[in-house]
């Protein structure tokens, strides 16, 4: 297993087993799911970096009303840019809270979120070795939920900055995936 793979596996594993307050601990999953998608490096990171893959998985529960708490986590890896080999690997988990606009019962469920998580990035290129930084990262996302009942589609565009030196490292995961309800729909 790689250390980006490990790092996303622990910071899964924080996300599920951090003590939170009884009125948290009351509240439920209500969605569970995962998707495929981009990731779209920018910044100095994105002058070095060509676009790549990621494949995330997210829990989305209630907090109150509207506003959900959503956790997810990402493994992604991008390539070089300028004909130098190797690649650099992400992976981190996130911790949110997320509007959701309209009742559950709409089709079409827009959402913006804001939250931290930490991720690891992991930069090699062969013969040189590797450099790996891991790092607190602000987040924000916009998204949508589609569809009605148990199986819904989502699509969602996040924003991750680390605060990487010298250089900063800011990409866009944008994932397309599906979500199931748990419970009654």
């Amino acid at each position: 297993m790689s250390s980006a793979s490990r790092v996303s596996c622990a910071a899964l594993l924080v996300v599920a087993l951090v003590p939170a307050s009884p009125a948290l601990r009351a509240q439920r999953i209500e969605y569970i799911g995962g998707g495929v998608g981009v990731v779209v490096p920018n910044g100095s990171f994105g002058a070095v970096e060509k676009a790549g893959w990621q494949v995330s998985a997210l829990a989305v529960g209630g907090l109150k009303g509207s506003v959900h708490l959503m956790a997810d986590v990402m493994y992604g890896q991008t390539t070089h840019q300028g004909g130098v080999a190797g690649s650099s690997k992400l992976g981190g988990g996130i911790v949110s809270a997320a509007l959701f606009l309209g009742t559950d019962e709409r089709r079409i469920r827009p959402f913006v979120s804001a939250g931290a998580g930490v991720f690891r990035v992991n930069v090699g290129v062969p013969g040189f070795g590797s450099a790996a930084a891991t790092k607190l990262a602000p987040t924000a996302a916009v998204g949508v939920m589609v569809g009605a009942g148990r199986r819904r589609g989502f699509l969602m565009a996040r924003y991750v900055s680390l605060g990487t030196k010298p250089q900063s490292t800011s990409f866009l995961p944008v994932s397309a995936g599906v979500i199931l309800t748990l419970g009654s729909p």
